[in-house]
Protein backbone atom coordinates (compact mmCIF):
# COMPACT_ATOMS: atom_id res chain seq x y z
CA UNK A 1 0.00 0.00 0.00
CA UNK A 2 0.81 3.26 -0.65
CA UNK A 3 1.18 6.17 2.47
CA UNK A 4 -1.34 5.88 4.98
CA UNK A 5 -4.51 8.80 4.30
CA UNK A 6 -6.52 10.22 6.33
CA UNK A 7 -9.76 10.28 4.41
CA UNK A 8 -13.68 11.52 5.48
CA UNK A 9 -15.69 10.32 3.15
CA UNK A 10 -19.55 11.56 3.52
CA UNK A 11 -22.79 9.68 2.93
CA UNK A 12 -21.30 6.72 4.35
CA UNK A 13 -24.39 4.96 5.58
CA UNK A 14 -25.45 2.73 2.19
CA UNK A 15 -24.26 2.89 -1.04
CA UNK A 16 -21.23 3.97 -2.56
CA UNK A 17 -20.05 5.43 0.88
CA UNK A 18 -20.32 2.67 2.87
CA UNK A 19 -18.49 0.44 0.11
CA UNK A 20 -15.59 3.15 -0.03
CA UNK A 21 -15.30 3.80 3.96
CA UNK A 22 -14.33 0.23 4.28
CA UNK A 23 -12.53 -0.14 1.09
CA UNK A 24 -10.28 2.88 2.46
CA UNK A 25 -10.04 1.22 6.03
CA UNK A 26 -9.45 -2.32 4.75
CA UNK A 27 -6.33 -0.82 3.16
CA UNK A 28 -4.98 0.49 6.17
CA UNK A 29 -5.98 3.86 5.60
CA UNK A 30 -7.57 6.23 8.48
CA UNK A 31 -11.40 6.78 7.88
CA UNK A 32 -13.84 9.48 9.20
CA UNK A 33 -17.05 8.04 8.19
CA UNK A 34 -19.42 10.83 8.10
CA UNK A 35 -23.24 9.72 8.69
CA UNK A 36 -26.51 12.11 8.99
CA UNK A 37 -28.20 11.71 12.36
CA UNK A 38 -25.72 8.78 13.38
CA UNK A 39 -27.54 8.95 16.62
CA UNK A 40 -31.14 8.49 15.29
CA UNK A 41 -32.16 7.38 11.77
CA UNK A 42 -29.03 5.66 11.04
CA UNK A 43 -27.90 4.05 13.92
CA UNK A 44 -27.59 0.96 12.70
CA UNK A 45 -25.25 1.86 9.70
CA UNK A 46 -23.46 3.66 12.17
CA UNK A 47 -23.09 0.63 15.27
CA UNK A 48 -22.22 -1.60 12.41
CA UNK A 49 -19.25 0.89 10.69
CA UNK A 50 -18.01 0.94 14.55
CA UNK A 51 -17.65 -2.80 15.15
CA UNK A 52 -15.90 -3.62 11.82
CA UNK A 53 -12.61 -5.35 13.53
CA UNK A 54 -8.57 -4.60 13.19
CA UNK A 55 -9.69 -1.55 11.24
CA UNK A 56 -9.46 2.50 12.16
CA UNK A 57 -12.85 3.49 11.02
CA UNK A 58 -14.30 6.09 13.25
CA UNK A 59 -18.30 7.26 12.61
CA UNK A 60 -18.77 11.07 12.50
CA UNK A 61 -22.09 12.77 12.84
CA UNK A 62 -22.17 14.55 9.75
CA UNK A 63 -25.36 16.43 8.38
CA UNK A 64 -23.87 18.19 4.69
CA UNK A 65 -27.48 20.33 4.66
CA UNK A 66 -25.59 21.97 7.50
CA UNK A 67 -22.44 24.15 7.38
CA UNK A 68 -21.88 23.96 11.03
CA UNK A 69 -22.64 20.19 11.34
CA UNK A 70 -20.00 19.75 8.34
CA UNK A 71 -17.61 22.54 10.66
CA UNK A 72 -17.81 19.81 13.71
CA UNK A 73 -17.23 17.03 11.60
CA UNK A 74 -13.81 18.09 10.05
CA UNK A 75 -12.53 20.01 13.43
CA UNK A 76 -13.44 16.68 14.98
CA UNK A 77 -11.38 14.44 12.58
CA UNK A 78 -8.31 16.94 11.80
CA UNK A 79 -8.49 17.19 16.27
CA UNK A 80 -8.00 13.15 16.60
CA UNK A 81 -5.79 12.88 13.70
CA UNK A 82 -4.24 15.80 13.34
CA UNK A 83 -4.76 15.86 9.92
CA UNK A 84 -6.90 15.45 6.58
CA UNK A 85 -5.60 14.15 3.38
CA UNK A 86 -8.55 13.57 1.49
CA UNK A 87 -11.83 14.31 1.72
CA UNK A 88 -14.35 11.92 -0.03
CA UNK A 89 -17.79 13.97 -1.01
CA UNK A 90 -20.32 11.20 -1.70
CA UNK A 91 -23.20 12.25 0.33
CA UNK A 92 -26.24 12.51 -2.50
CA UNK A 93 -29.52 11.47 -3.69
CA UNK A 94 -32.19 11.45 -6.77
CA UNK A 95 -35.28 13.18 -7.70
CA UNK A 96 -36.54 10.91 -10.56
CA UNK A 97 -39.54 12.75 -12.84
CA UNK A 98 -40.44 14.90 -15.38
CA UNK A 99 -39.09 18.38 -14.62
CA UNK A 100 -41.88 19.77 -14.82
CA UNK A 101 -44.18 18.63 -11.75
CA UNK A 102 -41.27 19.32 -9.56
CA UNK A 103 -41.41 22.59 -7.55
CA UNK A 104 -38.61 25.15 -7.28
CA UNK A 105 -38.19 24.04 -3.41
CA UNK A 106 -37.97 20.36 -4.59
CA UNK A 107 -35.04 21.30 -7.15
CA UNK A 108 -33.59 23.11 -3.85
CA UNK A 109 -33.96 19.83 -1.99
CA UNK A 110 -31.73 18.09 -4.63
CA UNK A 111 -28.92 21.01 -4.76
CA UNK A 112 -28.76 21.39 -1.45
CA UNK A 113 -27.17 17.70 -0.93
CA UNK A 114 -26.12 16.66 -4.12
CA UNK A 115 -23.58 20.38 -4.62
CA UNK A 116 -23.78 22.52 -1.60
CA UNK A 117 -23.22 19.63 0.51
CA UNK A 118 -19.77 19.43 -1.27
CA UNK A 119 -19.56 22.57 -1.07
CA UNK A 120 -20.17 23.16 2.26
CA UNK A 121 -17.69 20.09 3.50
CA UNK A 122 -15.26 21.53 1.39
CA UNK A 123 -15.60 25.19 2.75
CA UNK A 124 -14.72 23.51 6.18
CA UNK A 125 -12.17 21.35 4.75
CA UNK A 126 -10.13 23.89 2.60
CA UNK A 127 -8.46 26.01 4.86
CA UNK A 128 -6.12 23.02 6.88
CA UNK A 129 -5.79 21.84 3.73
CA UNK A 130 -4.06 25.16 2.11
CA UNK A 131 -2.47 25.33 5.51
CA UNK A 132 -0.47 22.35 4.85
CA UNK A 133 0.08 22.84 1.51
CA UNK A 134 -1.50 18.95 0.25
CA UNK A 135 -4.86 17.36 0.35
CA UNK A 136 -7.36 16.60 -2.27
CA UNK A 137 -11.27 16.67 -2.87
CA UNK A 138 -12.65 13.31 -4.71
CA UNK A 139 -16.73 14.71 -5.70
CA UNK A 140 -18.89 11.35 -6.89
CA UNK A 141 -20.26 12.38 -9.72
CA UNK A 142 -22.13 10.48 -12.32
CA UNK A 143 -22.18 9.80 -16.25
CA UNK A 144 -25.47 12.27 -16.07
CA UNK A 145 -23.25 15.11 -15.80
CA UNK A 146 -22.22 14.53 -19.46
CA UNK A 147 -25.25 12.65 -20.50
CA UNK A 148 -28.23 13.38 -19.44
CA UNK A 149 -31.63 11.43 -20.20
CA UNK A 150 -35.16 11.81 -19.83
CA UNK A 151 -36.53 12.00 -16.46
CA UNK A 152 -33.86 12.53 -14.83
CA UNK A 153 -33.11 16.21 -15.27
CA UNK A 154 -32.79 17.45 -11.89
CA UNK A 155 -30.57 14.44 -10.85
CA UNK A 156 -28.24 15.05 -13.89
CA UNK A 157 -28.59 18.87 -13.57
CA UNK A 158 -27.01 18.68 -9.42
CA UNK A 159 -24.16 16.64 -10.89
CA UNK A 160 -23.48 18.99 -13.39
CA UNK A 161 -23.08 21.72 -11.18
CA UNK A 162 -20.93 19.24 -8.91
CA UNK A 163 -18.67 18.57 -12.10
CA UNK A 164 -18.51 22.57 -12.89
CA UNK A 165 -17.17 23.58 -9.29
CA UNK A 166 -15.03 20.25 -9.14
CA UNK A 167 -13.32 21.89 -12.58
CA UNK A 168 -13.16 25.62 -11.03
CA UNK A 169 -11.70 24.51 -7.54
CA UNK A 170 -8.89 22.14 -10.14
CA UNK A 171 -7.83 25.13 -11.43
CA UNK A 172 -8.30 27.61 -8.22
CA UNK A 173 -6.75 25.41 -5.74
CA UNK A 174 -3.80 24.55 -7.66
CA UNK A 175 -1.39 27.19 -6.64
CA UNK A 176 -1.91 25.92 -3.33
CA UNK A 177 -1.13 21.93 -3.35
CA UNK A 178 -4.29 21.13 -3.62
CA UNK A 179 -6.13 18.88 -6.05
CA UNK A 180 -9.70 18.45 -6.56
CA UNK A 181 -10.80 15.88 -8.93
CA UNK A 182 -14.57 13.69 -9.76
CA UNK A 183 -15.47 10.35 -10.27
CA UNK A 184 -18.09 10.26 -12.46
CA UNK A 185 -19.84 6.73 -11.93
CA UNK A 186 -22.36 4.36 -14.23
CA UNK A 187 -25.59 3.43 -12.79
CA UNK A 188 -24.67 0.07 -10.87
CA UNK A 189 -26.67 -1.45 -8.27
CA UNK A 190 -27.07 0.16 -4.82
CA UNK A 191 -30.17 1.79 -2.72
CA UNK A 192 -29.63 5.35 -3.93
CA UNK A 193 -32.70 4.27 -6.80
CA UNK A 194 -34.59 2.69 -3.73
CA UNK A 195 -34.53 5.84 -2.02
CA UNK A 196 -35.12 7.93 -4.61
CA UNK A 197 -38.02 10.75 -4.37
CA UNK A 198 -40.85 11.91 -7.28
CA UNK A 199 -42.28 14.83 -7.70
CA UNK A 200 -45.42 15.60 -5.54
CA UNK A 201 -47.38 17.51 -7.63
CA UNK A 202 -49.02 14.23 -9.05
CA UNK A 203 -51.16 16.18 -11.06
CA UNK A 204 -48.65 17.11 -13.46
CA UNK A 205 -47.05 13.58 -12.88
CA UNK A 206 -49.96 12.41 -14.12
CA UNK A 207 -49.66 13.95 -17.84
CA UNK A 208 -46.25 12.49 -18.27
CA UNK A 209 -47.81 8.82 -16.66
CA UNK A 210 -47.82 6.88 -19.92
CA UNK A 211 -44.14 7.63 -20.58
CA UNK A 212 -42.59 8.23 -17.14
CA UNK A 213 -44.47 4.42 -16.55
CA UNK A 214 -42.45 3.11 -19.23
CA UNK A 215 -39.52 4.61 -17.87
CA UNK A 216 -40.04 3.28 -14.78
CA UNK A 217 -40.39 -0.07 -15.88
CA UNK A 218 -37.72 -0.38 -18.01
CA UNK A 219 -35.05 1.07 -15.29
CA UNK A 220 -36.56 -1.43 -12.79
CA UNK A 221 -36.01 -4.54 -14.91
CA UNK A 222 -32.84 -3.02 -16.06
CA UNK A 223 -32.13 -3.14 -11.99
CA UNK A 224 -33.19 -6.38 -11.14
CA UNK A 225 -31.08 -8.14 -14.02
CA UNK A 226 -27.76 -5.50 -13.41
CA UNK A 227 -24.70 -7.94 -12.99
CA UNK A 228 -22.63 -4.34 -12.62
CA UNK A 229 -20.80 -4.64 -8.61
CA UNK A 230 -20.68 -0.94 -7.18
CA UNK A 231 -17.66 -2.65 -5.43
CA UNK A 232 -15.66 -1.23 -8.76
CA UNK A 233 -16.16 2.28 -7.43
CA UNK A 234 -14.93 2.11 -4.36
CA UNK A 235 -11.97 0.89 -5.61
CA UNK A 236 -11.39 3.73 -7.58
CA UNK A 237 -11.48 6.29 -5.09
CA UNK A 238 -9.08 3.96 -3.29
CA UNK A 239 -6.54 4.23 -6.08
CA UNK A 240 -7.49 8.38 -6.20
CA UNK A 241 -7.04 8.71 -2.62
CA UNK A 242 -3.14 6.33 -2.74
CA UNK A 243 -2.47 8.43 -5.87
CA UNK A 244 0.79 10.17 -5.56
CA UNK A 245 -0.09 13.89 -5.59
CA UNK A 246 0.01 15.93 -8.22
CA UNK A 247 -0.74 12.69 -10.36
CA UNK A 248 -4.70 12.52 -10.13
CA UNK A 249 -6.68 12.93 -13.33
CA UNK A 250 -9.35 15.16 -13.25
CA UNK A 251 -12.07 13.32 -14.19
CA UNK A 252 -12.24 9.23 -14.04
CA UNK A 253 -14.70 7.52 -15.51
CA UNK A 254 -16.36 4.03 -13.70
CA UNK A 255 -18.73 2.31 -16.12
CA UNK A 256 -18.85 -0.75 -18.78
CA UNK A 257 -17.15 -0.82 -21.65
CA UNK A 258 -19.37 1.00 -23.97
CA UNK A 259 -20.08 4.08 -21.44
CA UNK A 260 -16.92 4.47 -20.26
CA UNK A 261 -15.20 5.04 -24.18
CA UNK A 262 -17.93 6.94 -25.12
CA UNK A 263 -17.79 9.38 -21.87
CA UNK A 264 -13.77 9.09 -22.37
CA UNK A 265 -14.16 10.48 -25.80
CA UNK A 266 -16.31 13.54 -24.31
CA UNK A 267 -14.25 14.28 -21.45
CA UNK A 268 -11.21 14.26 -24.10
CA UNK A 269 -12.77 16.65 -26.44
CA UNK A 270 -13.87 18.92 -23.41
CA UNK A 271 -10.34 19.29 -22.60
CA UNK A 272 -9.60 20.29 -25.98
CA UNK A 273 -11.93 22.59 -26.09
CA UNK A 274 -10.78 24.48 -22.58
CA UNK A 275 -7.48 24.90 -23.84
CA UNK A 276 -9.12 26.75 -27.29
CA UNK A 277 -11.27 28.72 -25.22
CA UNK A 278 -8.72 29.70 -22.13
CA UNK A 279 -5.98 30.76 -25.15
CA UNK A 280 -8.79 33.34 -26.82
CA UNK A 281 -9.60 34.59 -23.52
CA UNK A 282 -6.14 35.14 -22.83
CA UNK A 283 -6.76 33.09 -19.66
CA UNK A 284 -5.02 30.19 -20.09
CA UNK A 285 -2.32 30.87 -16.98
CA UNK A 286 -4.92 30.46 -14.46
CA UNK A 287 -5.75 26.75 -15.60
CA UNK A 288 -3.74 24.31 -14.39
CA UNK A 289 -2.11 21.42 -16.55
CA UNK A 290 -5.02 19.00 -18.80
Amino acid sequence: MSERRVVLVTGASTGFGRLTAEALAGRGHRVFAGLRDAGGRNAEAAAELAAIAEVDLRVLDLDVTDQASADRAVAAAIAEAGRIDAVVNNAGGIFVGPVEPFTAEEAQRQFDVNVLGALRVNRAALPHLRERGAGVLIQIGSLSSRVTVPFSGLYAASKAALASLTEAWHDELAPYGVESVILDAASYPTNIGVNATMPADHQRLAVYGEAFGGFVAAMTGRAETAAGDPGVVADAVVRLVETPDGKRPRRTVVAPAAQHEAVATLNRAADTAAVAVAGAMGISGFFAAR
